[in-house]
Order: structure tokens, then C-alpha cells, then sequence
């Protein structure tokens, strides 16, 4: 991995959408606000995007670790920038502190995340499917389809 300057960004512009609001699995929908879940998901993405930049080819970067603390809840239909900024680079490690705000300027949320890089054959062999085990296809999205 080519280092990461401490301090360096990457920004995801997300507007919150229905899915992206509270509904689980056993329970089903519960707030329609956005969830911390997917705070979590876009603080990844983010890291992901500054992460990107920076392998060499060759290699690959997996997710590691995600911490999130929501501080406030946003409505559908909010505009929110999410921010992951490099706190320390290794020769196989990103770590980055995440912020997501609101057009307000009020902080939504904010955490870490951390990605690993390995060589892409190791990181394939990783995330390979186990014999035997059928991964649903992208047209299977579970039992929250309509």
C-alpha cells in the first residue's frame, strides 16, 4: 500500500432513502430514520474510497473493524456527508476516524473504521464461498422484498 498522509480524506454524499431507515430482520420496521447500520455501511464506503487510492496493484483491501456512535437521527430525504479521515497508515492497515453531517452542519454521527490489505489472491481465498454453500444471488434480497 502506497502510505496514507495522516489527515488525508474521502467524502460520500448520501441523501437518505427508505432503505436505508430502521427495519429488521425478525421485528421489521421500527423508525423511519436513518439507521445506524447504515451510518456504519457509508463510514466503511468512505474509508473504502480513501483506501482505494492508495493500493498498489495486486492488492486488496477487506474491512476490519467499525465502531459508530449516532448522535442524532436524520429524516428520509436529508442530504449527509460522510467523511473518513486517515488517523494512521501501515503497510497493511488503514485506520480512519468518520463523521457524518447533515446540510445544517449538525454532526449525525461520528466513529473509526479500520481495513486490512493483503495480496488479492490471499483476500480471495478469504472471502471465497465454502463447498457447498449456495450464496444468494444479487436478485435475492432476502424476506424484505415487497
Amino acid at each position: 500500500m502506497i502510505p496514507v498522509p495522516i489527515g488525508d480524506t474521502a467524502e460520500l454524499d448520501v441523501v437518505v432513502a427508505h432503505e436505508m431507515t430502521v427495519r429488521f430482520d425478525e421485528l421489521g420496521a421500527v423508525h423511519q430514520v436513518y439507521a445506524t447500520y447504515s451510518m456504519a455501511k457509508h463510514f466503511e464506503e468512505a474509508g473504502r474510497k480513501l483506501l482505494l487510492r492508495h493500493l498498489e496493484p495486486g492488492e486488496g483491501g477487506i474491512g476490519r473493524s467499525v465502531s459508530v456512535e449516532h448522535l442524532r437521527p436524520s429524516q428520509v430525504g436529508d442530504a449527509i456527508r460522510v467523511r473518513a479521515r486517515c488517523v494512521q497508515s501501515r503497510a497493511d492497515r488503514l485506520t480512519c476516524e468518520c463523521t457524518a453531517v447533515d446540510a445544517g452542519g449538525r454532526e449525525l454521527g461520528r466513529g473509526t473504521t479500520v481495513q486490512v490489505v493483503l495480496p488479492e489472491e490471499a483476500l480471495a481465498r478469504i472471502v471465497a464461498p465454502r463447498p457447498g454453500i449456495v450464496a444468494p444471488g444479487p436478485a435475492d434480497t432476502g424476506p424484505d422484498t415487497p
